[in-house]
């Protein structure tokens, strides 16, 4: 039996937690169905990040043990060296928890556990393993580009831009290093195959399949799923509002815009917004069964193409109607418009087609019923277990 070592963020492993906590999962629940011995690492980046076994009690039975590790930060002095790494290895230069305690850790971790793979999930992990110059494969979990959200923000300094170009030159290094690289984009799998010239697979985020108890609201709900700690649910979810939240109300003054998700990372701007009548906030909901009616309007207001939308397989399962940017689902080729979605090129073409979407119960059934079907077809554990199986055997 092939021994993985999964490493991974501390915190909780959830399908319902956050867009992390759900890739994680559905990973770890692939790997443990292929039938492999694994062993988490859990590792505590900071001096706040506190590990609880809580966390973990949805994947023990998944699981042979799982390790905590709470890593060493070395700060770098100035000098000579520093202008060295800045120059030669920016790794070094940019991440102070790659060092010889932290490194030597791990090798001498992979080596007690006769681990045959190590699987890395998300950006540190993967550099960590990575630079520590591992004596065996390292596949690396990619969930988005750094870089590419980094200059999405505003208020970028000279020292912010500079920073961002040596992590492009670290995230570029990190996936010609590793053996192989998944992806929940097929965009950005094409962009890491182009880039590191090595082998890199297309796994979305994966769901049990559920069948909604509530039923259709006689006026569909417009809902947002996803808490305010991710860029795009957070940028995306006040552009809907300064764009398209308007136009909507005003042609249906009894519409529900309902959000579903934390708010604590949300700006006091986007609070204010939020203060709507029209408007319900339910915070994090634990089971989305009880929130969830089918043929609501599911909207994913999102204008760019970066990472992955880790929820919009929820969307498909619980039989509600996706509309969504063409840039925001640009990394899954399930989706098609006028067949299981409908996609806009702009956040006023969204405003129009929610408009008139509402209008047409006919229609608004069709596509629920088609988007469930094509859940079941790509977005399950079994329905991705062959493709990625047969990609580790290779690789390994």
């Amino acid at each position: 039996m092939k021994k993985i070592l999964f490493i991974v963020n501390n915190g909780k492993i959830s399908p319902n937690e956050n867009g992390g906590a759900s890739v994680y999962y559905s990973h770890l629940e692939l790997l443990f169905k292929m039938g492999y011995e694994i062993t988490i690492l859990s590792v505590q980046w900071g001096e706040n990040d506190i590990y609880k076994s809580s966390d973990f009690t949805e994947v023990k039975h998944m699981v042979k043990d799982i390790v905590s590790y709470k890593s060493y930060m070395v700060l770098p002095t100035k000098g000579i060296s520093r202008l060295y790494n800045a120059i030669f290895r920016p790794q070094n230069f940019e991440y102070f928890f790659l060092n010889w305690y932290n490194n030597k850790y791990l090798r001498n971790l992979v080596e007690e556990l006769k681990t045959d793979l190590v699987w890395s999930e998300w950006r540190w992990a993967g550099i960590w393993a990575t630079f520590a110059n591992l004596a065996m494969p390292v596949v690396y979990a990619h969930h988005d580009w750094e870089y590419k959200l980094a200059k999405l923000r505003s208020k970028r300094t000279f020292f912010g831009r500079f920073h961002t170009f040596q992590k492009k030159r670290v995230e570029f290094k990190l996936v010609k290093g590793v053996e192989g690289c998944i992806s929940g984009s097929v965009t950005e799998t094409k962009e890491i195959i182009q880039i590191s010239k090595k082998k890199a697979l297309y796994i979305p985020t994966t769901y049990k399949e559920v069948t909604p108890k509530l039923l259709p609201n006689s006026i569909p709900n417009i809902i947002h799923l996803g808490g305010m700690g991710t860029t795009a649910n957070r940028l995306g979810l006040e552009r809907f509002l300064d764009v398209c939240w308007g136009k909507v109300k005003k042609k249906h003054p009894s519409i529900k815009l309902i959000v579903i998700g934390s708010l604590k990372q949300a700006s006091n701007t986007l609070l204010e917004k939020l203060n709507d009548s029209n408007i319900e906030c339910l915070g994090f909901v634990k089971d989305l069964l009880e929130v969830m009616h089918p043929q609501d309007i599911h909207i994913i207001p999102w204008e760019y193409n970066t990472g992955t939308r880790t929820r919009l397989p929820l969307v498909l399962n619980y039989e509600q109607v996706l509309v969504a940017t063409n840039e925001s689902v640009k990394a899954f080729p399930e989706i098609k418009d006028k067949q299981n979605a409908i996609l806009c090129n702009t956040l006023d073409e969204m405003t129009l087609n929610i408009i008139n979407i509402i209008k047409h119960k006919n229609r608004i059934y069709e596509l629920s019923k088609a988007g469930k079907e094509t859940f079941i077809e790509k977005f399950t554990c079994n329905s991705n277990l062959e493709k990625l199986k047969t990609f580790i055997e290779k690789i390994s």
